[in-house]
């Protein structure tokens, strides 16, 4: 019997056993993450245990942050380790009633979406987050002593993660908008301006307190959105040709 042909009962039962089974990859994910939780703060930590100035060291003021921060870590990288578990059972849910093109098209956007997202988030670890706290520290001289709070930075660190991997599938996004015809490369280029304004809030909520950062966070991102811009219009003429 074909999945289109089940009663809609069926449906909802098949879709209840995929949410709990992804309900406990997560919860097993997140149980081995705070397991492990020592080794992935240490990892978090990486940057700016190099910036920091011999006598600096993280503190935190609450009773409960070192204990809260280590359950956030482990919660999102809880996210990430079960990821592959939760889009195989998404997948498996909806591939039934896909016809085989279609399940090549979403198959190749699972691919790039998540490598895409990975890059993004390599890039906020390896180039974003140094070179924020690279410009932030350099303050720190005789006369100010820079004692960065737990939760402060872990804050920014996830967020910054999360925020490049997800920016990082805008050009995906719009390529594949602008080859279906959903949205035309001309949208993208007569909205570059709303476009950079939101690109700017995301640059506010990494680095609330500090211009100069948010500015130098904007730019990376406005970067991304005219790779998108010039990917959707290649994605387009090669569509056009073909």
């Amino acid at each position: 019997m074909s999945i289109d042909k089940l009663p809609f009962y069926t449906h909802l039962e098949e879709l209840r056993n995929r949410l709990i089974r992804s309900a406990i990859a997560i919860g097993v994910s997140f149980c081995l993450c705070y397991v492990f939780s020592d080794i992935l703060v240490r990892i978090l930590f990486a940057p700016v245990s190099q910036v920091l100035p011999a006598d600096s060291k993280m503190v935190f003021t609450a009773l409960t942050e070192g204990f809260i921060a280590y359950l956030k870590v482990a919660f999102w990288a809880s996210l990430i380790v079960s990821s592959p578990v939760v889009l195989y059972q998404i997948w498996s849910f909806i591939a039934p009633g896909l016809y085989a093109n279609e399940k090549s098209m979403l198959r190749r956007a699972l691919f790039w979406g998540g490598l895409l997202f990975v890059s993004g988030g390599l890039f906020g670890y390896w180039v974003v987050v140094p070179f924020v706290l690279n410009i932030t520290f350099g303050y720190a001289n005789e006369n100010l002593q820079a004692l960065p709070r737990l939760k402060n930075y872990l804050t920014f660190a996830v967020k910054t993660l999360f925020t490049f991997g997800i920016v990082f599938e805008l050009p995906f996004v719009m390529a594949v908008t602008s080859k279906a015809g959903i949205v035309s490369r001309d949208y993208f280029k007569k909205n570059r301006k709303i476009s950079y304004i939101v690109l700017y809030a995301l640059s506010v909520l990494l680095v609330p307190t500090d211009i100069f950062s948010q500015l130098l966070l904007f730019l990376p991102l406005a970067g991304v959105y005219e790779i998108g811009i010039h990917l959707a219009g290649w994605m387009a003429s090669k569509q056009a040709v073909a």
